[in-house]
């Protein structure tokens, strides 16, 4: 198992939801914190409950859509610590929607934060963990990266591209012992979820309701004990295995009425 005292964690999208508990936990287990999002003000509320606080721990306020900020992000971290031991690449947004209604504005939102953002984050890190033969990349997808759903067309866009490029990044660096995980939940309830129903007209059925906690939790076992995937619950592996295996029932079932 691998111990988490003073490694360098990077967590996108850690001013609420999934990020922030994962940061709290990490935190707990000894490792150095860096809080990665756009919300500056609650960013250093979460700095200071962090085991360890502002002495230990960094936030840095980061758009990453943003090819400036992402790069600045990458170099105060480096610049503070020296390394990069593990990325938890979380940030995402989504929208809900028919795609003859689709807002292309708004597909362009969920594209460059959902996919091109964590390329660039990626990207950014990258050379140095090649650098220090080490490292690890987690992944937050969702069983819509493996599955699709009425509605949900951009957001499933973006995790089935982030699971591709993160497929094609792990037969690159596994040579400099650089490890690549991916996460997938259903859907699980925070602020995040709220707001798509709230941005929604449209009824369409949420794929459970994991607790924030619950895939915090399965984020530091996978630190702890690394696997090429995770997904979680019965739900995720039913849903994932039966559009695998059966697709044309699973269109049928899940297909819009």
């Amino acid at each position: 198992m691998a111990d988490l005292e003073g490694k360098v964690i990077i967590v996108t999208g850690a001013s609420d939801g999934i990020g922030r508990k994962t940061a709290l936990l990490l935190a707990k287990k000894g490792a150095i914190v860096v809080l990665a999002a756009r919300r500056k003000e609650i960013l250093a509320r979460i700095l200071k409950k962090l085991t360890g606080g502002p002495q230990k721990h960094l936030f840095i306020a980061t758009d990453i859509s943003k090819e400036g900020d992402v790069k600045r992000l990458v170099e105060e971290v480096i610049k503070k610590y020296g390394r990069i031991d593990i990325l938890i690449n979380n940030a995402a947004i989504s929208y809900v929607g028919r795609v003859k209604d689709m807002d292309i504005e708004k597909a362009e939102d969920v594209i460059n934060i959902n996919l091109l953002g964590t390329i660039r984050v990626t990207h950014g890190i990258l050379p140095h963990m090649i650098e220090q033969k080490s490292g690890h990349i987690i992944n937050i997808s969702s069983v819509l990266g493996k599955g699709a759903a009425p509605y949900r067309s951009l957001y499933c866009a973006s995790k089935y591209g982030m699971e591709g490029f993160m497929e094609s990044l792990r037969l690159e660096v596994g040579k400099y012992n650089i490890k690549v995980s991916m996460i997938r939940p259903p859907s699980v309830r925070t602020n995040f979820s709220k707001k798509i129903e709230l941005d929604s007209d449209i009824k369409h059925h949420e794929l459970t309701n994991f607790k924030v906690i619950s895939v915090a939790k399965v984020i530091l076992d996978v630190i702890k004990r690394p696997r090429r995937e995770v997904n979680m619950g019965i739900f995720a592996k039913g849903f994932i295995f039966l559009n695998i295996a059966f697709p044309a029932l699973f269109d049928a079932i899940v297909q819009e009425r």
